[in-house]
């Protein structure tokens, strides 16, 4: 249901009140300060609202300045010569032991001989039949 007209300004209102309510607190307002003491009350408030809104705006740009503020990159350290810490002795390492078919699983299978197929008169192997 689209408002049109009066309807769409009752309906917004200020600050979330309706027409009829900001009319009950302004006659509120015009009974419990009088008609001498209500243009400067409205005029206190006008002034601390503009204060308000310009502190708020401020914080604001100032927020966002730090927020969107690009960092100057730093430039990358120069290097320095590296020093090298002293070298410590290094102890040489045992002898490799000789490969034996007791510690080394395997090795007989890799040793042996591959078997020669039969070969006939002529030195040429045999067809399988």
């Amino acid at each position: 249901m689209a408002a049109t007209g009066w309807g769409l300004c009752y309906e917004s209102g200020m600050f979330g009140l309706g027409f009829g309510e900001v009319v009950i607190v302004l006659v509120l307002a015009l009974v419990l300060l009088g008609p001498k003491r209500l243009p400067d009350v409205a005029k206190q408030l006008g002034k601390a609202m503009r204060e308000f809104r310009r502190a708020t705006d401020d914080l604001k740009g100032q927020f966002e300045t730090e927020l969107y503020r690009e960092e100057p990159k730093a430039p990358p350290p120069a290097l320095a010569p590296r020093s090298s810490p002293p070298a410590e002795p290094t102890i040489p390492a045992p002898p490799v032991p000789a490969a034996r078919t007791d510690n080394v699983p395997g090795l007989e299978a890799a040793v042996a001989e591959p078997a020669t197929p039969p070969q006939g008169q002529d030195g040429k192997p045999t067809e399988p039949t």
